[in-house]
């Protein structure tokens, strides 16, 4: 793995590298024409790294140039020595070659590098306050870029323009022209630019002292920055709006958008405005005399300043720092903090002069040109020679790493092919186990299927058959009464095994995801109403209470087909075991985002042995009502199907006491009535809580 590191990091290094030393290899067996183009790719590829180097390279260039009396390349070689000199602050030679070079592409009619040069004119003017001769290059800069229709370059322009009056004051003409470029970027839908012009609109506003108007395009241009995922865009308006909200008198605002600043510039590797942020935020904390953080942030942010030798940032920082000793009553250390602003502060004021002499060391390097050309020359055979040997062990070492890469490739790929098929193996036996477990269950379930259809069907169709038989033979000889109460009977059994086929088919229904789920949002109580009309006659019928405790009206959000099943068993349930006269009560109540419903009977309960059976198909069992009613133990375990599938949950709780345990449980029903200690059971579900019309 280091080996593969450090051969990425030696080829992206040795890309930019080598392409500089094959240009310069070329330059001893080229023609002139040829040499010219490679001095002038050796300026453009040093511009942006190393502006000494971009000059030495460009001037080599011109040299030739003026020796051939070939004029190709000459304005560009005048472009990046202007360029350069405006690197170095150099304004007067800045200007004197991008003034010739711009002349030069005048007269080859190339307008785009004509918008370049008279764009960086204009930008040198500005900064030297020359503000009308500013105006006159932008503006031709402009003109040029309507005449290619090049609506990009028209905005970079129109931004030249308006920010040299904003310089001005003039932030009427300022804004007219900062609202031109918001509207030419929306046609082309150039998000980025509309985003730079709404910021330069709200700075506009902030130096008007209209603060809530600037804050409102400072949003906007935030929200586009974030849609656009633009780093430096986010940190620097962030910072903006931390400054209007300052102005506001806002600073636990400002102190959010500056933290939310910081939060992104510290990956940005931008430590200029880091340091200005870090400052600005330990201003605010002086503001709410926060002093502990402030002098923290202060800390973070001189450090800074001084790795980058940004005196601006230093010079405010020291300010700061000097106000919060102040505010702390420490004098003395405001006093050294104070002075350490002061001599920034007066360095900062003596740049011109260091300018001028950084300009009298340029015009001498370019005297010394002819000179550093023949030591040049002498020393190209040596380098060439260093390079070709540079060459030789670097091609070595690659060989050598591609080598080493491709062996470990193979071993890993080895590797990863063993684990490959050790995961296959382990899934197929995974399958293989789950077949088979799912096979037994199949073979379980049809077993205890079997068993309950014969079981549960044996007696009543046993009977049917009896009483059918009964009825044939003795019909003429049977009173009416005798009849009837003989149908009565085979109604009555052919009902139960409705009812037991009606539960299987809804069972394996379930088991097989037949049955389609159509959840909505209804009233439960009313569901549960409905259902209590359907017992009526038989809770009449054994005299049993059966009660509907209304708290409020729940509506869920569930299948009410099944609901109603699941209802309808246990109330059944309820009804069957509970003795004569008893009581079964049936309430809601609401718990967090679910309703609850419970069945509650004083009936017969729940021996604990068989508690473990309840739910359990494989172990499910049936009970005699407290009238002999028959039972398939189907009901609760479809009910707990359709609870699972409406993702709620069922459970019950025993509150039969102090029963004996000789007796079956109707006797200890009978037996615990006559003592007073019947207590029944409750079986509760839960439903999800949905939505009223209102609030849907």
């Amino acid at each position: 793995i280091l080996l593969l590191y450090l051969f990425s990091f030696l080829s992206f290094n040795a890309y930019t590298q080598s392409k500089i030393d094959s240009l310069k290899n070329q330059l001893s067996n080229k023609k002139v024409r040829e040499k010219i183009d490679i001095y002038y790719e050796l300026s453009s590829l040093y511009l942006n790294t190393s502006a000494d180097s971009a000059i030495k390279y460009a001037n080599s260039g011109l040299a030739l140039i003026d020796a051939s009396k070939n004029t190709n390349r000459k304005n560009d070689y005048l472009c990046i020595i202007g360029l350069c000199f405006e690197k170095f602050n150099n304004h007067k030679n800045a200007l004197k070659y991008l003034q010739e070079a711009c002349n030069g592409f005048e007269n080859e009619n190339n307008k785009i590098q004509q918008i370049y040069t008279n764009n960086h004119i204009g930008i040198i003017y500005g900064k030297t306050s020359y503000y009308d001769k500013a105006l006159t290059y932008f503006q031709k800069s402009l003109l040029l870029s309507t005449q290619l229709k090049d609506t990009l370059r028209i905005c970079i322009s129109l931004t030249n323009i308006a920010l040299i009056y904003q310089n001005m004051n003039d932030y009427k003409t300022a804004l007219t022209n900062f609202e031109k470029i918001l509207n030419l970027s929306t046609k082309i839908d150039a998000k980025l630019t509309i985003a730079h012009s709404l910021n330069n609109i709200s700075n506009v506003y902030s130096k008007m002292n209209n603060h809530k108007i600037a804050l409102k395009y400072h949003l906007k241009a935030l929200k586009i920055c974030k849609e656009l995922d633009e780093k430096i865009g986010i940190t620097y308006v962030s910072v903006d709006i931390g400054n209007t909200y300052k102005k506001l008198n806002n600073i636990d605002l400002a102190l959010k958008y500056f933290e939310d600043a910081y939060s992104v510039s510290k990956n940005l590797n931008d430590k200029f405005i880091n340091s200005n942020i870090l400052s600005s935020i330990g201003d605010i904390y002086i503001s709410k005399k926060n002093y502990k953080k402030a002098k923290e942030y202060l800390d973070k942010a001189e450090s800074i300043a001084i790795e980058i030798e940004d005196k601006e940032s230093l010079k405010n920082i020291y300010e700061s720092i000097t106000n919060y000793y102040s505010c702390n009553n420490d004098y003395q250390k405001a006093l050294v903090y104070h002075k350490r602003f002061k001599e920034i502060n007066d360095s900062i004021y003596s740049k011109e002069s260091s300018d001028k002499i950084a300009e009298l060391q340029v015009k001498f390097d370019i005297l010394e040109k002819e000179n550093e050309n023949e030591i040049l020359h002498q020393k190209t055979e040596i380098q060439e020679l260093a390079i070709n040997k540079q060459i030789y062990l670097r091609n070595t070492f690659i060989y050598i790493s591609i080598i080493i890469t491709l062996l470990v490739i193979f071993v890993f790929y080895r590797y990863w092919l063993k684990q490959r098929a050790n995961k296959i193996l382990t899934e197929k036996n995974k399958f293989i186990n789950d077949q088979r477990n799912e096979l037994e269950e199949v073979y379980k379930t049809k077993d205890k299927l079997f068993s309950v259809i014969t079981h549960d069907l044996k007696n009543p169709f046993g009977s049917i058959v009896a009483l059918s038989s009964f009825i044939v033979n003795n019909y003429y000889t049977l009173e009416d009464n005798h009849r009837f109460n003989a149908v009565q009977s085979v109604k009555n059994s052919i009902t139960e095994v409705y009812d037991l086929l009606k539960k299987l088919t809804s069972w394996l229904n379930s088991k097989e995801n037949n049955i389609i789920l159509d959840k909505t949002n209804f009233n439960i109580n009313s569901t549960i109403e409905s259902v209590l009309k359907l017992y009526k006659n038989p809770a009449e019928q054994k005299s049993i209470d059966l009660r509907f405790q209304v708290e409020a009206d729940y509506i869920v959000f569930a299948d009410e087909r099944m609901i109603k099943t699941v209802l309808r068993n246990l109330t059944d349930n309820a009804i069957k075991f509970t003795p004569n006269g008893g009581v079964v009560n049936i309430s809601t109540r609401e718990e967090a985002n679910n309703i609850i419903v419970a069945v509650s009977d004083n009936g017969i309960g729940i021996e604990k042995e068989d508690i473990e059976k309840i739910f359990n198909f494989e172990t499910a069992f049936t009970t005699e009502g407290t009238q002999y009613e028959a039972g398939s133990g189907l009901g609760l375990i479809l009910s707990k199907e359709f609870i699972a599938k409406n993702d709620g949950h069922i459970w019950f709780e025993n509150n039969i006491e102090n029963l004996s345990n000789d007796s079956s449980s109707r006797n200890q029903a009978l037996y615990s009535e006559k003592q007073g200690n019947t207590k029944g059971c409750t079986f509760y579900f839960t439903l999800i809580k949905g939505l009223s019309h209102e609030e849907d």
